[in-house]
């Protein structure tokens, strides 16, 4: 057991990648279970150590848990986002397709939620200069940002990566917030108004029902909106001053004007004889009937925002969206304007009210908030600079089961005095809700024969590699040895200080290596010439045993000191197996001229061509090439099969190649079946097609 650490904090989201896939491993007789290959957990961790994020964690510092069980790293990443640079590339999308591709692929996704109602003007006039540093000092050019106000649909928010026109549009309509503004009311709280004039206090009340309720209804949509855009975290800036969550109060049920409120939450519409939702207006006069303002009136009464808040909150938990509460105002002496006549010691409640809802809503969603300070600004880029860095782990939970119960996560880094925070877990799904899409895959026309194990497997492998991450590592096994290829994101090879070129250091050790094994790794070291970014890596000098080894690449730029570092896994296979275990990808296309460079990301472009090289060992092989859909269907697509051998290393490699131009944007599989003396091996790699 490794011991509690105390000054890291981690971030920690998961989610079950791969929840259809496993539903196509499923008969119809059979009862749901995982499968190998389908339950991958993703992890996307965050690290700090005393307010500064660490990027210098290697996977055999990091520990995952579930239910108290230790899981296996598959996969190990640090994603690094660029800080911001006027002189960065930032195309925007041209569609809602592109966009939702951007946003997909970005490194980080912000929203800004701006809460009307919940902020006086001179909070929201306070709010320009934060939100204007922080843009420019917080959000690079591999973020996404988008704006929502509780009047809006979340489906109708323009994520882009340019923050000038957000900036014009805080900077010129400052004066958004309306909390106590007069005559800043809906047609729906008029109504109220009007219905309850001889009750000014019950209007009042109703009326700041209706508002908390419209805004706890937009962030429940915001949340589900961002669940389905991508599985990794999401972060929601929301610009308010708290909220009093109100509970059921029966006092707004008793008599006035001589009417008790029906309890019924429709009327009839006598156009259609159908029903009418409460608080519709009258379509004979246009106006709210006094019978909609009691029906209204009812429904408002027996509300309870206690409840639907934590519902929210458990509801961000698992679309992994963590909330960041801000109160512009800076230091707060009173809630409410002193016009306003409350009592000192009634205030004082009010705002302590407000902002412990605000602290526990970052708490519960590994969030943090900016309240009461002058210095709004600073606040805010500490609070997001400490986001700019976060490892992406991925592991194959060894639970298969289908139960729908709650899945613990335990993070852990093994470094002393550090601290861990992460959050609890997941909700693992239920056999019901894999039946239930099964039966929607059916409906959609699949077939009802499984996904293979291998294009699985070859998917699950895309998952982690999603965005622009600094550098990247693909490795294959052969024979004692192993072959890699790192290859630097172009955005990071244009940074200054990697223009003169840099040090490669690729260290091989065997997975859980400790103590006296940890000392015999091996180490490559190469130069990587100005303007490379692509580097082929085969070794180390000293044979290896079979076995399951770390591939840890770290780059140095020749004109910095710190270096990027990526690490993956490979097996080196038996003496006696002839195909290696994967295989390393290269592209030809526009930017490589008639050269097929090696890559190590898996996105594509349809004007580029794929080769795929698997590692043998001797002679005789006979070998078929296909690419396959998600669900591993063939395509009626051209596979060449060559053999070659390396003139440098004498290493033999079967190799296919393909055209991907007639290839829609989307996920799909290049299989190798390669065949000698009756036994088959079957090497998948997956890819994505991006436009």
């Amino acid at each position: 057991m490794i011991p509690p650490n105390k000054s890291v904090c981690i971030f920690v989201a998961l989610t079950v990648v791969s929840f259809v896939s496993f539903v196509f491993a499923f008969g119809q007789e059979q009862m749901p279970r995982f499968r190998a290959g389908s339950n991958l957990v993703r992890v996307d961790a965050y690290v700090s150590k005393d307010n500064v994020a660490l990027t210098d964690l290697k996977a055999e510092d990091f520990a995952l848990f579930e239910d108290d069980k230790p899981q296996q790293i598959e996969n190990f990443q640090l994603v690094k986002a660029r800080t911001p640079n006027p002189q960065s590339e930032r195309r925007d999308a041209t569609n809602v397709r592109e966009m939702n591709q951007q946003t997909e692929d970005a490194a980080r996704v912000f929203t800004l939620f701006f809460d009307r109602m919940f902020v006086q003007v001179s909070g929201s006039y306070r709010a320009r200069k934060p939100i204007i540093d922080t843009l420019d000092r917080v959000i690079g050019p591999d973020d996404m940002i988008g704006v929502m106000t509780p009047e809006m649909s979340p489906g109708s928010i323009t994520y882009s990566r340019r923050t000038g026109s957000i900036e014009r549009a805080v900077t010129d309509t400052w004066h958004w917030g309306e909390r106590g503004r007069v005559g800043k009311s809906s047609p729906e709280e008029q109504a109220l108004e009007m219905c309850y004039a001889s009750d000014p206090e019950v209007a009042k009340e109703l009326i700041a029902r209706l508002r908390e309720q419209q805004t706890l209804d937009a962030l429940k949509a915001l949340v589900m909106h961002l669940e389905v855009m991508r599985p990794e975290r999401k972060f929601v800036m929301v610009f308010t001053e708290g909220w009093p969550l109100y509970r059921s109060n029966q006092a707004l049920t008793r008599v006035l004007g001589g009417r008790v409120p029906t309890g019924d939450p429709v009327g009839v519409d006598p156009r259609t004889g159908g029903l009418r939702p409460a608080g519709a207006p009258d379509p004979k006069t246009g106006n709210q009937s006094i019978e909609a303002c009691d029906r209204q009136r009812t429904m408002l009464a027996y509300i309870d925002h206690e409840v639907e808040f934590r519902e929210l909150l458990q509801r961000a938990n698992r679309a992994n969206v963590s909330f960041y509460p801000i109160d512009a105002r800076g230091l707060v002496v009173f809630d409410t304007p002193i016009e306003w006549g409350v009592p000192p010691a009634v205030d004082a409640a009010w705002l302590t009210r407000r902002y412990d809802n605000l602290r526990t809503m970052a708490a519960q969603t590994d969030g943090q908030v900016v309240l009461n300070t002058n210095d709004v600004s600073t606040a805010m880029q500490k609070v997001f600079a400490d986001v700019g860095s976060y490892y992406l782990l991925s592991y194959y939970s060894t639970n298969q089961k289908l139960d729908g119960r709650f899945r613990r996560i335990r993070v852990e880094v093994k470094r002393p005095d550090t601290e861990v925070r992460a959050r609890p877990g997941y909700l693992a799904p239920t056999e019901a809700e894999a039946r239930a899409a099964g039966a929607a895959i059916e409906r959609a026309g699949a077939t009802k024969s499984s996904t293979p194990p291998t294009v699985t497997r070859a998917l699950d492998a895309i998952a982690p590699a999603r965005g622009n991450l600094p550098v990247r590592v693909q490795a294959a096994g052969t024979r004692s040895s192993i072959r890699a290829v790192v290859e630097l994101d172009v955005a990071t090879a244009k940074q200054p200080e990697w223009l003169s070129g840099g040090t490669l250091r690729v260290t091989i050790e065997p997975e859980r290596a400790t103590g006296a094994a940890a000392m015999g790794s091996q180490t490559i070291t190469m130069a990587v010439e100005p303007g490379q970014r692509s580097i082929s890596v085969s070794g180390p000098e000293q044979p290896l045993k079979p076995g399951r080894y770390s591939v840890r690449a770290e780059l140095t730029p020749r004109n910095g000191r710190v270096p990027i570092q990526v690490t993956t896994f490979a097996t080196v296979p038996l003496e006696t197996a002839e195909v290696g275990t994967g295989a390393l990808a290269s592209r030809r296309g526009p930017s490589t001229g008639l050269a097929y460079i090696g890559t190590a990301d898996p996105r594509f472009r349809r004007t580029e061509r794929l080769r795929l090289e698997v590692p043998l060992t001797g002679e005789g092989f006979t070998a078929t090439g296909r690419l396959l859909t998600r669900e591993g269907s063939p395509m009626p697509l051209v596979v060449t099969y060559t053999a070659r051998t390396d003139e440098v290393t004498q290493q033999r490699s079967g190799i296919a190649d393909v055209t991907l131009a007639p290839l829609a944007a989307g996920e799909y599989v290049l299989e190798i079946s390669i065949e000698k003396n009756g036994k088959t091996e079957v090497v998948s790699y997956g890819f994505r097609i991006i436009p």
